[in-house]
């Protein structure tokens, strides 16, 4: 319902790169993968000015747009910087263009990608919620649902799919593999690993990497040894080979196109290469910000104090759930923090000398980290026989089920405010421009979606007894439930 509702109500060509996105979704469908210059209808291929009256003018409303229109719908070569990535996103979103092939056909790809986004991220979320033996994950779960992650569903950008798919991937390999060996045959994270998996590796050129380090933190914090054990079985067979093979295709079709390195500079040495890490980190807080919510064509900044308030949490929860974590608990955060802090300044230093980078190519590393940290901390407090943990998961649930909250409601009164008036005009002045269905309408609709998913995370988690058990704490935590040994 959100993300449908932003769909809905979002100017054409409002996100970053969208009319690019979309003009090779168009160009995919009609048979025209890997190109950069492809022949699309005239009217599709217009989104380009569509996107330009608007694009880094926050003060301009999309009312710009509506001389914009074209009678014409001809073929003619178009160009995107998007033409050479993996086709499947483009492929279906593309659909769209083919039932209405002009500008307007752009809603319903918004939609047909918003339906797969939702899909992954409403059965992650009841995954995690069923999984889960305390409140924990949800406060991470609660932190992965930043503005950004939600603006990038609502338009054409394959960025939703990747951040909505490693978030699954990673619910359901944790729960997979911390499940004894005993519990055979399929399951329903088999299945969540295997699809969700599958669509991760196609939809951007780094993602089979991000996949790969998802992996790294998710088997470090249940046990490489356990995680093995699964190996035998023939289910966990299955998922593995089927991933194996889709990341070699992927692979393939990136080393082939050259897709990481359309329209940024790469550096001459190794040499510049490092240099161009230190240029990362120099704008770092930028970064930042983007992860949280520089909405638009980061022409839409969310206010520094929402950015600010969000990192503080999740500076919170990883330190709290390092503190309660057992051993591989700890190093299974650490390489999911330095994945999600470091990784991103080597690529774009070594790759993109610097710059070109946006915040939002970050955040399937970020959710990964808060999954982890979840299920971690998850484990270290469902064994502690005091009140404390309890009270604790309680407090920061609520809290950063808050943050949430008010950061939705916040961008979409500043995202409303912005293309209807223009950002440098009163908030009470007179809209100039308005969506294709009645506001009060797509307010009523978001109310109620906002509603849901808070209640769903400020819900108690049913309180599964884990079916993993350390052999090294059983003694501890048996004591624990006698009321003796408290740590």
């Amino acid at each position: 319902m959100i993300l449908g509702t932003g769909a809905v109500f979002l100017p054409i060509a409002s996100g970053a790169d969208e009319a690019a996105h979309y003009i090779y979704a168009s160009a995919a469908v009609r048979g025209q993968a890997g190109l950069l210059e492809p022949m699309v209808p005239e009217r599709i291929a217009n989104t380009h000015k569509f996107a330009a009256c608007i694009a880094f003018h926050p003060e301009i409303t999309a009312s710009c747009q509506g001389p914009l229109r074209l009678d014409s719908n001809a073929d003619i070569r178009s160009q995107t910087n998007a033409g050479l990535y993996n086709p499947v996103f483009y492929l279906w979103a593309g659909l769209g263009s083919l039932i209405v092939p002009t500008e307007y056909g752009m809603y319903l790809s918004r939609a047909l990608a918003a339906i797969v986004t939702s899909a992954f991220l409403a059965w992650g979320l009841s995954l995690l919620r069923r999984g889960a033996t305390t409140g924990w994950p949800l406060v991470g779960a609660a932190l992965v649902l930043t503005p950004m992650t939600l603006y990038v569903g609502m338009v054409v950008n394959p960025s939703a799919w990747e951040i909505a798919t490693i978030f699954c991937v990673a619910v359901a390999a944790y729960q997979l593999f911390a499940k004894r060996r005993q519990a055979r045959g399929w399951t329903e994270q088999h299945t969540l690993l295997l699809i969700s998996g599958s669509l991760l590796i196609v939809t951007r050129g780094l993602s089979p990497l991000f996949l790969l380090l998802a992996a790294i933190a998710v088997v470090t914090a249940v046990g490489w040894r356990r995680a093995f054990g699964h190996l035998r079985d023939r289910s966990t067979q299955i998922v593995l080979i089927a991933l194996i093979a889709i990341a070699v295709w992927s692979v393939i079709w990136v080393a082939g196109h050259g897709t990481y390195y359309v329209g940024v500079e790469r550096p001459e040495t190794l040499a510049e290469g490092l240099e161009g890490i230190s240029i990362f980190y120099s704008s770092y807080y930028e970064q930042l910000n983007q992860m949280y919510g520089d909405l638009g064509w980061l022409d839409l900044p969310s206010p520094h104090i929402l950015s600010l308030v969000w990192l503080m949490f999740i500076g919170a929860y990883v330190v709290v759930a390092f503190a309660v974590a057992r051993r591989r608990g700890k190093i299974a955060l650490l390489i999911a923090f330095a994945s999600a802090t470091v990784v991103p300044g080597v690529l774009a230093g070594l790759q993109w000398s610097g710059v070109g980078w946006q915040g939002r190519y970050s955040l399937p590393l970020v959710a990964t980290l808060l999954i982890v940290t979840g299920f971690v901390a998850d484990r270290g407090l469902s064994g502690r026989g005091d009140q404390i943990g309890p009270r604790l998961v309680r407090t920061l649930r609520i809290l950063a089920v808050g943050v949430f909250a008010v950061g939705a409601v916040v961008m979409t009164v500043q995202t409303a405010h912005r293309y209807s008036v223009g950002a440098s005009e009163p908030w009470l002045a007179s809209p100039s421009w308005l969506p294709p269905l009645p506001g009060w309408m797509l307010t009523v609709v978001l109310g109620v979606g906002l509603v849901a998913i808070t209640t769903f995370l400020l819900r108690a988690a049913p309180g599964a007894v884990p079916e993993e058990v350390d052999e090294a704490s059983a003694a501890p935590r048996r004591s624990n439930r006698m009321g003796a040994d408290r740590p």
